[in-house]
């Protein structure tokens, strides 16, 4: 099961890596990535396929690959247009 650390550099922000052991050699692997949302993306992926790095990375290159659909982007509009981000209700 891979596992999230939250590492503070010297400036203050933050970047969390992610741990899991490869299911071919056992060695412990790691990646640092920026965001909490990436990491917890990485996360999911590498549990759900046997820990393999491979096959994780290929998922998140194929859905950043895949073209949103109509109803998607009708979706998302609608979303921001009765949620609003808390800059848009500022201005």
């Amino acid at each position: 099961m891979a596992s999230i650390s939250t590492r503070t550099k010297k400036d203050g922000s933050k970047s969390y890596m992610v741990r899991w052991r490869d299911p071919k050699t056992r060695a412990s692997q790691g990646l640092t990535v920026g965001t909490l949302i990436e990491a917890e993306t990485l996360k999911r992926l590498l549990d759900a396929n046997g820990q393999s790095f491979e096959i994780a990375q290929h998922a998140i290159l194929s859905n950043e690959k895949r073209t949103p659909t109509g109803a998607e982007v009708i979706q998302e509009h609608s979303d921001l247009l009765i949620h609003p981000s808390s800059g848009t209700t500022k201005t």
